[in-house]
């Protein structure tokens, strides 16, 4: 089919972020945009990843553009407390190619040379410390709460544009699409309900009825109707998948609380912490904080889980911004939709699938799959054919069944077994990863499009160097035993070892000097101005 027209259903970030980028990226497409006028948004923040660099270089915008207007901050890693061990321990998750731990190449494969290590030296390199030998920069860049753009490369493992990520309120942030990009590219807006539609002899779309009246056409309909996934599962069948053999948090609180001290509180990464049947995101923003308890309503009732998460929220602030935090309720589906793209209807975001945000996913999925998109209709000036569909069906699967199953490992290689939640997790539930087979025997049969740049590094990312932390922080440890060590190597391994300590201390100096993430973004990016602090005093 040729594509000349695309409709997208559905506001919010998700139909914004597929409006800006369609938009600007396919000038030869005419976009328009329907939207309820009654269907609001909610946002207490949300935890990116590294590949969204990418979506925002494809529009051409640079931090100072956007961040401030979307009271955005930095994330250079995610830290994951009580995961292990309800004991307050932690590890981190940073975001670096960097090989720090040997400070130079061809020193072996990290984890490996880590769980040497670890079983030569345990007091010196136990669990939380595989980010801080793997990526020292980042990471302590992290620890500290520090930022700099590493403008004369001091650290030669950092980069900051590639090594940071943001929390950003997604609802700004796809208002600020809309108005910078989305409509200035052409794109039409429409306020209007949708209530009907109807099919060609094919099943094809080729109308939709809108509550004022309008009837509209198009070559191509994005859903971006949240769960409710409109189109794609109501209207094209497209069977939802549940991952609730795999993932089995199926309820969250949510809530937005202030600052109480905004340098402090203002980390440059995302918090996860474990409670007893489930896991509190903190995400802070500009102006405030976002945070939530992501629970099992199988092990836990929505009553006792508000309980928990308020003697939680205790245990990071005042009892008073605890006891009256604003909270809502949440329901959640993980799954997706058995193909994204059926005939004239793709997918995107939560009308597609959902994986719990344990790996902020939740804006990843959705530019990776606007990427894909937008890829092809580029690809033959918007013809579209069936092979182009099944190749972009396979890749967001596979990419999909990926996060799932990496966010799965944080359950399944847990110590934890203190509560029934835990047990579950390590002893019971399914986890079976399909990593690397498949994908490359599709490989060659959609190339460039399984196999694209923005693809790859995500696949790169999830499924090899991410594991490597988790599965580190969780204490595993390929080689256990001091006896499996050859002898001939424990000189190379105290060498090392020296020389990982003389760079760890060098690295711990020169970032204790660097301003806050606070003090760095105040100057940076919000030009001085901080508005927020200004009314809490």
């Amino acid at each position: 089919m040729k594509v000349k027209t695309v409709n997208i259903v559905g506001g919010g970030s998700s139909g914004w972020m597929a409006a800006a980028a369609l938009g600007k990226m396919c000038p030869n497409i005419e976009v328009t945009l329907i939207e309820s006028p009654n269907i609001g948004t909610v946002g207490v923040g949300e935890s990116t990843l590294g590949q969204i660099t990418l979506f925002l270089d494809y529009l051409g915008l640079d931090d100072e553009d956007w961040m401030s207007e979307c009271d955005a901050t930095y994330k250079n890693s995610i830290r994951f407390t009580n995961f292990r061990e309800n004991d307050g321990t932690s590890f981190q998750y940073p975001f670096s190619d960097g090989l720090d731990y040997a400070d130079k190449e061809g020193a072996g494969d990290p984890i490996n040379v880590w769980s040497e290590l670890s079983t030569l030296y345990p007091d010196r390199f136990t669990p939380d410390t595989f980010a801080k030998f793997y990526a020292t920069v980042p990471t302590y860049i992290a620890d500290m709460n520090k930022q700099t753009r590493n403008a004369i490369n001091k650290f030669r493992h950092y980069n900051f544009k590639w090594d940071t990520a943001y929390h950003v309120d997604a609802q700004k942030f796809g208002q600020f699409l809309k108005n910078k990009i989305a409509l200035p590219s052409g794109v039409k807006h429409i306020v209007a309900n949708v209530i009907d539609h109807n099919k060609d002899e094919l099943g094809y779309i080729n109308s939709v009825s809108l509550d004022n009246g309008e009837v509209l056409t198009a070559d191509l309909w994005v859903d971006c109707t949240g769960f409710k996934s409109m189109l794609l599962e109501d209207w094209m069948g497209s069977e939802f998948k549940s991952f609730g053999t795999h993932l089995f948090n199926d309820s969250a609180w949510a809530a937005r609380i202030p600052y109480e001290n905004r340098e402090e509180e203002m980390h440059n990464y995302t918090d996860c912490h474990a409670l007893s049947s489930g896991w509190v995101w903190n995400i802070p923003l500009w102006s405030r904080i976002g945070t939530g308890y992501v629970y099992s309503s199988k092990f836990i009732s929505k009553e006792d889980a508000k309980k928990e998460f308020i003697e939680h929220l205790k245990t990071t602030g005042s009892a008073e911004r605890a006891e009256n935090a604003e909270m809502y309720h949440v329901e959640m589906r993980h799954g997706r939709r058995e193909k994204g793209w059926i005939k004239n209807v793709v997918g995107v975001g939560l009308s597609y699938g959902f994986v719990e945000p344990l790996e902020s996913t939740g804006l990843l999925t959705t530019h990776e799959n606007i990427n894909k998109l937008v890829e092809i209709l580029n690809r033959r000036n918007g013809f579209v054919s069936r092979t182009e569909k099944e190749g972009f069906n396979y890749a967001v699967e596979n990419e999909v069944l990926k996060f799932r199953d990496f966010v799965s490992t944080h359950y399944s290689l847990s110590t934890r077994d203190d509560t029934p939640y835990w047990r579950y997790c390590t002893e019971v539930h399914d986890y079976y990863p399909q990593y690397f087979d498949e994908y490359v025997s599709k490989n060659s049969q959609y190339p460039n499009l399984v196999g694209s740049v923005t693809i790859s590094k995500t696949y790169h990312d999830t499924s090899f160097i991410a594991p490597l932390f988790v599965a580190a922080g969780m204490g595993f440890k390929p080689i256990s035993t001091k006896e499996m060590i050859h002898p001939t190597k424990i000189p190379y391994l105290e060498e090392i070892k020296n020389r990982h300590e003389a760079y760890e201390s060098w690295v711990k100096e020169e970032v204790s000097q660097l301003p806050s993430h606070y003090k760095f973004l105040l100057k940076e990016i919000y030009k001085g101005v901080d508005e927020y602090a200004i009314q809490e005093k």
